[in-house]
């Protein structure tokens, strides 16, 4: 049975030109865009508990499927990895995270003599320019410097404490991130099945596919060489007796979810250190920058493979569309979704070309059962 959304586009293709239709489907989309932006908006809290509920079981049903794979049954599996998660989160929050605030308290107390370290620097190079006789003056910046700063400091440290209390305040939705994640990997396949089941068929089959595909490649490649990037660069700091280097490490780690973003965090991790000391802050920038080379040219390739395929440009693009629409989720979400928009989109194209030219569908079907058969032999 035909979707009623593909025969009203076959009937308005068959009456319109092709060129009218596509002007008319353009305000259409983004209409229905925004009203669903504005509803989402509105429940936000509640789909934010979704959309990382949704990611958690997503992420933990690949080893729930190993152990399924060796003969436990699923709902052992669920449990088994369910409590595993549980105890990972308990031990990183009994251990990690209150290192990680502490150091993060130190680092905004120890701010101002950064901040008193540059404005001497600034005033030595400034009398250093006025010996030369150079038309430099930095002086007004050194003072920019210590007038602003102080608020800034004291605006960072209220923002932390707010965080905190909201994430004390936020526990109800953490519990019930939580539960729902559970239920989504006992129960996930129907609760969405009725959901598609509300898009054509074609374009749900080859939706849940690449949606499945490219999460997987980005968020378990992604994680995997954040961890481990994380790991190195802490290890490496501590060798190195940077200071906050607990801190750093997993900082410029986390930061590789997000495309250019670990680049980002190497180079404000060395201006926070080369203040005190530029030597170091120097070794901090190159460490980070080479030990992010050397995974990138060996590990991330055997652990992403193919990750997004997505044009730098678009990946910015997307970036910036998704911080406007979610916020920090839009940021973890924008990669992926824009290679799973992209790659339908090119499969909705590859399909009407194969429409269009029976011969060269002929063509590809004959030469995808080539390569099976090879496959098959090899």
């Amino acid at each position: 049975m035909t979707h009623p959304l593909t025969r009203l586009r076959d009937t308005l293709s068959s009456i319109l030109p092709r060129w009218i239709v596509i002007l008319l489907a353009i305000p259409l989309g983004v209409l229905n865009g925004w009203v669903i932006l504005q509803v989402l908006r509105y429940f936000g809290s509640t789909f934010t508990v979704l959309v990382v509920a949704t990611l958690l079981a997503f992420l933990l049903n690949f080893p729930v499927q190993l152990l399924e794979k060796r003969g436990i049954g699923r709902g052992y599996s669920i449990l088994l990895v369910f409590l595993t998660f549980l105890g990972i989160l308990a031990t990183l929050g009994i251990t990690l995270l209150p290192l990680l605030f502490l150091q993060l308290q130190e680092l905004i107390t120890h701010l101002p003599d950064g901040v008193n370290a540059v404005s001497r620097q600034l005033e030595m190079f400034q009398a250093w320019a006025a010996e030369r006789r150079l038309p430099i003056n930095v002086s007004g910046i050194a003072q920019q410097l210590e007038a602003i700063v102080p608020q800034e400091i004291d605006d960072v440290t209220n923002q932390v404490i707010g965080v905190v209390l909201e994430t004390a305040d936020s526990l109800f939705d953490a519990i019930l991130t939580i539960a729902l994640t559970l239920y989504l990997l006992l129960h996930g396949e129907g609760f969405w099945q009725t959901i598609f089941q509300w898009f054509p068929e074609q374009w749900t089959q080859a939706g849940q596919q690449l949606l499945s595909q490219n999460f997987r490649n980005y968020f378990v490649g992604q994680m995997t060489v954040a961890v481990i990037e994380g790991t190195v660069l802490t290890i490496v700091f501590f060798i190195l007796r940077v200071p906050f280097f607990l801190l750093f490490g997993i900082g410029i780690g986390l930061m590789v979810l997000i495309p250019f973003f670990d680049v980002l965090g190497a180079l404000l991790a060395s201006l926070i250190v080369g203040v005190t000391n530029p030597m170091l802050g120097a070794t901090v920038l190159v460490s980070a920058i080479l030990i992010d080379q050397i995974i990138d040219n060996t590990i991330s390739p055997r652990i992403l493979g193919r990750l997004v395929g997505l044009n730098p440009v678009w990946v910015i693009l997307s970036l910036l569309i998704g911080i406007q629409t979610a916020g920090f989720l839009g940021i973890i979400l924008a990669v992926p979704l824009a290679s799973t928009i992209g790659d339908i989109l090119s499969e909705v194209r590859s399909t009407r070309s194969n429409q269009a030219d029976p011969s060269g569908q002929i063509q590809q079907t004959a030469k995808t059962g080539s390569e099976i058969a090879k496959a098959s032999a090899g």
